[in-house]
């Protein structure tokens, strides 16, 4: 099994499937492929208190990285997580939820401006059956909308979507909603996307509770990000959310970078390198 973290292993290994890079454009693509593995990007989770930013967090990577109450709001300042993956990882920035004071939404306001140039992506979470929404659009038209005029990736989390109406249809066993219940969710999303002035594909439904929704938020994670930044990401999710399409995604950054360098030289191998690199990556996921 190749491991793909390893560049010269990965470039020794398509010299010997016929594939032998010239020396000057080898020592580019490793370059360029060894930035990929080693960049560590930074997500920031935004929202109102109570929108279980911290819930969806700990619910996508598996483990108790952000405290959680029931009754308090937890975060007051901005908590940085590094989470590491065979010694590389990416970093979690966890702000303060807007809307438990005016005096705390003002220093919140500052923190903010702060945090969001250095950002790879901003998610934003709302509650699902949270009918006040002026805050969150305050907040999203003063400080976020700036940065998705000029490219961020961003995307409204409709969080706790179990809770809509009809809530007792929700299916416990299966985790997922009633026929009802889900044409309420899709009507809310819809209706949020407007809210916001957003595409509809910009706005993701899920339950962190129920686990529901959550790989269709990381395939959009995914395939929103840049092609070098995919791949630190996705392997900190945890498995049970990595689709494949998510997986073809972050394997295609590593194929575009090699295109792009080599250029003609590559031009009529592309769907070849594609497959060897694809198989590459089917230990790793």
């Amino acid at each position: 099994m190749i491991d793909v973290t390893n560049v010269e292993s990965l470039l020794n290994s398509l010299a010997k499937q016929g594939l032998d890079i010239p020396a000057d454009y080898r020592d580019k693509i490793s370059s360029r492929l060894n930035d990929i593995i080693q960049y560590e990007p930074m997500v920031g989770v935004f929202g109102k208190t109570g929108a279980g930013k911290s819930s969806l967090c700990n619910a996508l990577f598996g483990r108790d990285i952000c405290p959680i109450s029931d009754i308090a709001a937890c975060t007051r300042t901005a908590q940085q997580v590094r989470l590491n993956f065979a010694g590389k990882g990416m970093t979690l920035l966890d702000v303060p939820g807007v809307g438990e004071s005016g005096d705390r939404d003002a220093e919140y306001d500052a923190l903010y401006r702060q945090w969001l140039p250095k950002l790879d992506l901003v998610l934003w979470i709302v509650k699902a059956d949270d009918r006040a929404l002026a805050l969150d659009e305050d907040f999203f038209k003063r400080l976020v909308r700036p940065y998705l005029d000029v490219g961020k990736p961003f995307f409204v989390v409709l969080n706790q979507v179990d809770k809509i109406e009809p809530f007792r249809e929700w299916d416990e066993k299966a985790r997922q909603p009633g026929p009802r219940q889900a044409a309420n969710i899709k009507e809310k999303c819809r209706v949020v996307a407007g809210f916001f002035d957003l595409p509809p594909g910009q706005v993701l439904a899920v339950s962190a509770a129920e686990r529901y929704g959550l790989v269709e938020l990381v395939d959009g994670i995914i395939h929103a990000l840049p092609a070098k930044k995919r791949v630190s990401v996705l392997r900190e999710v945890q498995r049970e959310y990595r689709s494949e399409k998510a997986k073809r995604d972050a394997e295609k950054g590593f194929l575009d970078v090699i295109v792009e360098i080599a250029g003609k030289a590559l031009s009529k191998a592309v769907g070849w390198v594609a497959d060897k690199i694809s198989g590459f990556f089917s230990g790793w996921w």
